[in-house]
């Protein structure tokens, strides 16, 4: 019975995560149109970004260890570059008839958050040639160095982001459950608390507003810094470090045992994939307009919480399986 109560503990673990993390996406998406105006709101969506995507992708890797077995790869294409067809088709029209938006449509750059589902495909690809290799991390993060420099390692097909933040999910591969038990101890909570302070201190009074394209990592260096080209790869490396210390902090405060918002864990990838068409009203709504001007940033909470809910019914969950993955 002990053992028992302890593997569904950390199926609640992981889907703890999950749901914290689905939600800071979106108040992150919120956020973003607001860091300009607040100093608080902007510090808040920089250290929200240390470490909800690599925390997301880190879990990603931890899931991924079929990755050797036959006909896996096949089924991560079915799986993600189909949704990645039908969804970046739709979404294109929906911004063009409902917000005429321009009619930019490309197959090869992501329509904002569904450049994951193509990081995705790629970090299993990538898995499969880096899993089995001793020192396959500090590769991963050599190499994603090294890209930075090559102009044409950007946006299109999300490849800038697919080798930066590739080391996370080949850590999380290599992950096991005892490495996350290890990390439920009073000493890691308390660990967690205290950098969770000292970090967001360090955000909040250091951090400058240009600094969110190392947490993107969307462009080549040339196109993000004026660093001398010798020593710009620094700023990625520190830009590792942080994410790593901040991924931590977060995964030792996840609480491990079934609470109110846990169910939504197993959603998430629905409401990841259906959260843009909301967030796009919201930035044309009379309510941003509200906000930005009467300043009252709590609704933003109030805002995700709203959208995550929302999202995470069933009908809505089984609408979006059915376009994007035909389930």
């Amino acid at each position: 019975m002990k053992k028992e109560r302890f593997i569904l503990n950390r199926e609640a673990y992981f889907d703890n995560a999950k749901a914290i993390l689905i939600f800071l996406v979106i108040i992150g998406h919120m956020m973003s149109k607001f860091i300009g105006d607040s100093h608080l709101i902007g510090s808040t969506y920089f250290f929200i970004y240390t470490f909800h995507m690599p925390a997301f992708v880190l879990i990603s890797g931890y899931f991924s260890k079929k990755v050797y077995q036959p006909g896996y790869i096949r089924k991560i294409a079915k799986k993600l570059l189909i949704p990645y067809l039908i969804l970046q088709t739709m979404y294109s029209m929906y911004y063009y008839f409902v917000f005429d938006d321009s009619i930019s449509f490309s197959l090869f750059i992501p329509r904002w958050a569904l450049w994951f589902l193509l990081s995705l495909f790629f970090w299993n690809i990538l898995l499969y040639f880096f899993g089995k290799i001793k020192f396959g991390l500090l590769l991963a993060i050599l190499i994603s160095l090294l890209v930075g420099y090559v102009s044409e390692v950007n946006e299109v097909l999300s490849l800038s982001r697919t080798f930066f933040f590739f080391p996370f999910f080949l850590m999380g591969y290599h992950l096991e459950k005892k490495h996350f038990k290890k990390l439920k101890t009073r000493t890691n909570l308390t660990i967690g608390l205290i950098l969770s302070i000292v970090i967001f201190a360090i955000v909040y009074k250091y951090i400058p507003l240009d600094f969110n394209v190392w947490l993107m990592e969307k462009r080549s260096y040339a196109e993000m810094s004026d660093l001398p080209s010798n020593i710009v790869w620094l700023a990625r490396l520190c830009t590792y470090f942080v994410m790593a210390i901040a991924t931590y902090m977060f995964l030792v405060l996840v609480p491990k045992r079934k609470v109110f918002f846990t169910s939504i864990g197993r959603v998430t990838m629905a409401i990841y994939l259906s959260h843009m068409a909301i967030v796009r009203i919201f930035y044309d709504s009379t309510l941003r307009d509200f906000i930005e001007n009467s300043g009252q940033y709590w609704i933003l909470i109030i805002g995700g919480i709203s959208i995550v809910y929302l999202l995470s019914r069933k009908p809505f969950v089984k609408v979006m399986n059915k376009i994007a993955m035909g389930k």
